[in-house]
C-alpha cells in the first residue's frame, strides 16, 4: 500500500534503524499538547489560532502538512528558553478553521502568516519550518525578504513531484495524527476526510518554485532533510544550491520525521545555526 510507504518515510511507522516509541494515541497527543497561552486573530476571512510562548527574538515555527502545534512540544520548549516562540496553526490545521471554498495554498498560507505578524506588530523573525512549513518558509524568504532573519527548512521541497505518493483515504492515515485533528478542530472529525482531500490536492500540484526564485533568498538559510526523507539527499541538495550561500544538513539514519524522531539533536543543530554569526 502507497500509503504506508508514506509514512515509512515521514518516520511514523517504525523501522528497524530508527525505532520509535510505541505511544498509545491519546496518550501521544495528550503528551504532545504544550502548555501556554493561546490566542485567535482575524487573518483573511480566518480565525487562526497561535501561541506565544517565552520572551526574545522571534522565531516563528511553522508546522506541516495534516499537524499542528502539538506535534512538537519538544521545539517549543527549547527555543522558548531564547526567543519568543509565535506558532501558528494555518487553516484547516488544528484549531484554525477551515474554509471549504478557499484552496490550500502555499503562498496563501505564507500571506496569512504575514498578516497575523503584521496584527502583532513583529517586523523580523527567525524562521523555523517543517515540511509544508518549510515550504511556506521559503515563499516568507522570497517575498518578504526583510522579514527573514535567518531560515531552516527540513523536509521541504521546490517541486511537487512527491516521489511516496500522498494517503488518498482517510482510514490510511496513523491514528495518532488524526485523533488530534479530531479532538482540536473546530470543523469536527466529520471534515477529516475533507481536509485530507484538499491538501492532497495541493500537495500533488505544490509548490512551484522557480530555481530563480530561490536564488532571490537573501535570508542565511540551512537546508535539511533525513537520508530517508521525502526526497532524495540529492534532490535535497540540487534545491539548498540554488539558495545562495545556504547551507546543507542531511542527517543520517533519518526519516521526514527527524524534527520529532530525532528532536533534541534537530533542535540543537537549528538553534546552533540561528545563534552562529551570518557568513
Amino acid at each position: 500500500m502507497r500509503a504506508v510507504s508514506f509514512f515509512l518515510v515521514l518516520g511514523l511507522v517504525s523501522v528497524p534503524a530508527i525505532a520509535a516509541e510505541n505511544i498509545p494515541a491519546s496518550a501521544a497527543a495528550k503528551e504532545a499538547t504544550p502548555s501556554g497561552p493561546g490566542h485567535y486573530a482575524s487573518v483573511h476571512g480566518l480565525k487562526m489560532y497561535y501561541e506565544i510562548h517565552g520572551q526574545g527574538e522571534t522565531l516563528l515555527l511553522l508546522h506541516g502538512g495534516l499537524s499542528s502545534i502539538p506535534v512538537w512540544p519538544e521545539a517549543i520548549a527549547y527555543f522558548s528558553k531564547n526567543y519568543q516562540v509565535i506558532a501558528p496553526e494555518q487553516m484547516g490545521h488544528g484549531r484554525t478553521a477551515d474554509i471549504p471554498s478557499r484552496p490550500m495554498d502555499y503562498h496563501a498560507m505564507a500571506e496569512d502568516t504575514i498578516e497575523l505578524l503584521r496584527q502583532l506588530n513583529i517586523k523580523a523573525v527567525y524562521v523555523l519550518g517543517w515540511s509544508d512549513g518549510g515550504i511556506v518558509g521559503f515563499d516568507l524568504a522570497i517575498n518578504h525578504p526583510a522579514l527573514v532573519k535567518k531560515l531552516a527548512v527540513s523536509g521541504a521541497s521546490y517541486t511537487p513531484n512527491v516521489p511516496a505518493t500522498p494517503p488518498d483515504a482517510p482510514d490510511h492515515i496513523p491514528q495518532f495524527i488524526r485523533e488530534p485533528y479530531e479532538r482540536l478542530s473546530p470543523d469536527g472529525a466529520a471534515h477529516w476526510p475533507v481536509i485530507l482531500a484538499r491538501l492532497r490536492t495541493m500537495w500533488l500540484t505544490q509548490p512551484n518554485i522557480a530555481p530563480e526564485k530561490l536564488a532571490t533568498i537573501t535570508a542565511p538559510t540551512l537546508v535539511i532533510a533525513g537520508d530517508h526523507d521525502f526526497y532524495s539527499p540529492e534532490y535535497t541538495a540540487t534545491m539548498r544550491r540554488f539558495i545562495p550561500n545556504a547551507q546543507l544538513w542531511i542527517a543520517p539514519n533519518s526519516t521526514h520525521g527527524l524534527p520529532k524522531m530525532r528532536a533534541a539533536l534537530f533542535n540543537e543543530t537549528v538553534g546552533n545555526f540561528f545563534k552562529e554569526p551570518a557568513r
